[in-house]
């Protein structure tokens, strides 16, 4: 394959030099009639390039086969068999291929730190989960990856489950085993599903961490959007080997992807993958230089500590791009400097919690944005020391490894049942009917059927005390929660 060609790229720019005269949608028009604001802010560009698939992209049968083509080649691009793009983001590509391996009433293994897009699916669809246990690093309180035994355990609770989906790289960059993983789920016949949605670029890149398909994984979904340059919403789907249904794949992927999908962000995935083909190596090197510079220049700046390879469990590595600093030190929450670090130096940091911040560092990334990032936490550790009333002091807050999973009644059944609101603080022994999944890293913390325990409001108030926002709720700014009556 052509690795130079990004069909879906060529195919617009001759729409660009040849527009169609349209009598369907989108109702724009090609920009012909633009909503009030936006021709100034968007430029009428973008309107001309959002044109349909067939009759636009393409002829009315999809002739050209310029979306297949692309798929095609991006397959090749990662090394697979079968690829997809998705204009739905990664949540999408995740029920796509949970579609593909189990039914209603079927069970499927997935590691207790997924995101809420696998939990969401189960839900809806009917599907028992297994959780498998993380590993969890006390002194960071963060979650790692799936030890191969607690695999092993999940896979003698429930041997009839049908893939199990993992997640690596996680949100903070560590990586699990992944060889040992699918060595593990091949001996049961089942395939490992990898939830990669920040390790799209690991393919194109010796010295980030191996690509979960070269090590053995049957399946991958990655987030271009995330630190690769496609448009927002733009993820990947990719598979390889037999234990997975290929032809089941596609049809979920028919089944689930809009008739209308985003020209422009199917485009940004095609340019993606050409560029990351053809100049991946340098790319990415670049930032991981740039990356280095950074963990060097915030490690140096007392008390903050920046998380490095020392602290990567066993059989995992870690991608240095992501950049997570512990500010528990400073007796301030995560949260809290977070917002002072927008308000007085317009910076947005990728995520923070009680005591954490994380910087991605991806490819839009330069070094003056390194520098405004260094500036502002040298001006907010100086400002803490000459008045340390500038910013509220944080409690004790619970570690994450103190949530347990108990899960008193089927998912379904809380949802559909009679329920009331009531506060965090008279929730513990409750069974709740509503998801909560702070965001990011959308880990789900409750599900509906499960049993609320003491330690879960501890966590609760003490994150809310401490300056979270958790979007989930139906009343979140009244900090209450939906439980079953």
């Amino acid at each position: 394959m052509d690795q130079k060609s990004a069909p879906l790229v060529e195919a617009l720019a001759a729409i660009e030099r040849n527009p169609p005269v349209g009598f369907g949608a989108p109702g724009h028009n090609q920009g012909a009639v633009i909503p009030s604001g936006l021709r100034t802010l968007l430029g009428k560009r973008t309107f001309r390039g959002d044109v349909l698939t067939p009759k636009g992209l393409d002829d009315r049968t999809e002739g050209a086969l310029a979306l297949q083509r692309s798929h095609e080649i991006a397959a090749e691009a990662w090394n697979a068999d079968f690829c997809r793009f998705v204009t739905g983001g990664s949540t999408q590509s995740l029920h796509m291929v949970m579609a593909s391996v189990a039914g209603p009433g079927q069970a499927i293994l997935i590691a207790a730190n997924a995101h809420k897009a696998e939990r969401t699916y189960a839900l809806a669809t009917g599907l028992e989960v297994e959780i498998v246990p993380v590993q969890i690093d006390p002194e960071w309180d963060i979650e790692h990856g799936v030890h191969p035994d607690a695999l092993r355990s999940a896979l003698a609770r429930c041997p009839a489950a049908k893939a199990f989906i993992l997640v690596s790289p996680t949100y903070f960059g560590v990586t699990s085993d992944v060889a040992a993983l699918a060595a593990i789920c091949h001996e049961h016949g089942i395939p490992l599903i990898v939830d990669a949605a920040w390790g799209g670029a690991f393919a194109f890149c010796e010295a980030l961490p191996d690509d979960p398909l070269t090590k053995g994984a049957d399946a991958a979904v990655y987030s271009a959007h995330k630190t690769m340059g496609a448009l927002a919403q733009g993820s990947v789907i990719v598979a390889k080997g037999e234990r997975l249904d290929r032809q089941r794949l596609w049809m979920a992927y028919e089944l689930f992807e809009t008739t209308s999908p985003s020209v422009p962000i199917l485009a940004s995935l095609d340019a993606t993958r050409r560029d990351h083909s053809l100049s991946g190596e340098q790319m990415w090197n670049d930032v991981i230089g740039l990356a280095m510079h950074a963990r060097e220049r915030i490690g140096a700046i007392a008390p903050l500590r920046v998380f490095g390879h020392d602290d990567v469990p066993d059989g995992g590595a870690l991608d240095v791009t992501k950049i997570l600093i512990d500010v528990s030190a400073l007796g301030i929450s995560g949260y809290a400097i977070d917002d002072w670090l927008f308000a007085e130096h317009r910076i947005s940091i990728g995520l923070s919690d009680a005591r954490h911040l994380l910087g991605v560092i991806s490819l839009g990334t330069t070094r003056g944005d390194i520098q405004a990032l260094e500036r502002a936490l040298v001006d907010l550790v100086a400002q803490l020391a000459a008045d340390p009333s500038i910013l509220p002091h944080m409690g004790p807050v619970p570690g994450v490894g103190t949530l347990t999973v108990e899960m008193a009644m089927p998912g379904p059944e809380a949802i559909a049942a009679a329920v009331e609101m009531v506060r965090y603080e008279d929730a513990g022994g409750r069974i709740a009917a509503e998801l909560i999944a702070p965001a990011p890293p959308g880990v789900p913390r409750l599900v509906p059927g499960q049993r609320i325990s003491p330690d879960h409001v501890a966590w609760l108030v003490a994150n809310r005390d401490a300056g979270a926002f958790i979007m989930d709720p139906v009343d979140p700014s009244e900090a209450m929660i939906r439980v079953v009556a």
